[in-house]
C-alpha cells in the first residue's frame, strides 16, 4: 500500500477548505424575508387533487395573477378547473412570511359572478429565488357550509413585478 506524501496531504487538505468556504459563501449572503418580501404582483399554477368526504378524488388546476401589499394583505382572481368543472373566482387573504422566508396564508376565495364565498383556503409556502418564486402546499380547505376537503395540492408562483413596479 502507497502513502499519501505529506505535500499531496496538505493540498487535498487545503483544496477541501477552500470548497467548503466557497460553498458556504451563500449561506453566509442567504436572503432574509420579512412581512413585505411578498409585496407585488405574482402569477401561479395549482395542481393536484382534493379529496372528497366520500373518498374521491377529485382532480384540480388553477391558474391566477394577485397583488400583495407590503402588509400582507392580498387580492386576485383565477380560473379554477375541478373535475372538469371550470369556474372563474376572485379571492382575498392574507400572508404572514417569517425571516426565514417561510411563511403562512389563510384565502377566501368566492364565485366571481356572484360575490359568493366559496372556500375559504390554508397553505404554507416557502420563497426561493431571492424571493421572486415560491412554492407551496395548501393544508386546509373548508367550503362555505363547513365541509372539509382533504388537499393534495401543491402551488408555483412566479413575481411578475416587484412593489416598485420592476
Amino acid at each position: 500500500m502507497k502513502l499519501i506524501s505529506r505535500r499531496t496531504l496538505s493540498l487535498l487538505t487545503s483544496m477541501l477548505l477552500a470548497g467548503l468556504a466557497l460553498g458556504m459563501a451563500p449561506l453566509a449572503q442567504a436572503h432574509t424575508c420579512s412581512k413585505s418580501s411578498g409585496e407585488g404582483r405574482w402569477a401561479f399554477t395549482v395542481t393536484g387533487s382534493v379529496i372528497l368526504p366520500n373518498g374521491a378524488a377529485v382532480s384540480v388546476a388553477q391558474v391566477g395573477t394577485y397583488t400583495q401589499d407590503r402588509e400582507g394583505n392580498l387580492s386576485g382572481r383565477q380560473t379554477r378547473s375541478l373535475g372538469g368543472s371550470v369556474a372563474q373566482e376572485a379571492f382575498t387573504g392574507t400572508a404572514s412570511t417569517s425571516s426565514n422566508c417561510t411563511g403562512t396564508a389563510t384565502i377566501a376565495v368566492y364565485d366571481k359572478a356572484s360575490g359568493a364565498l366559496v372556500r375559504t383556503t390554508t397553505l404554507d409556502f416557502a420563497l426561493d429565488d431571492s424571493t421572486n418564486q415560491a412554492r407551496a402546499i395548501v393544508t386546509s380547505i373548508v367550503l362555505r357550509d363547513g365541509t372539509n376537503l382533504g388537499p393534495v395540492l401543491t402551488l408555483d408562483y412566479r413575481r411578475l413585478s416587484s412593489k416598485d413596479g420592476n
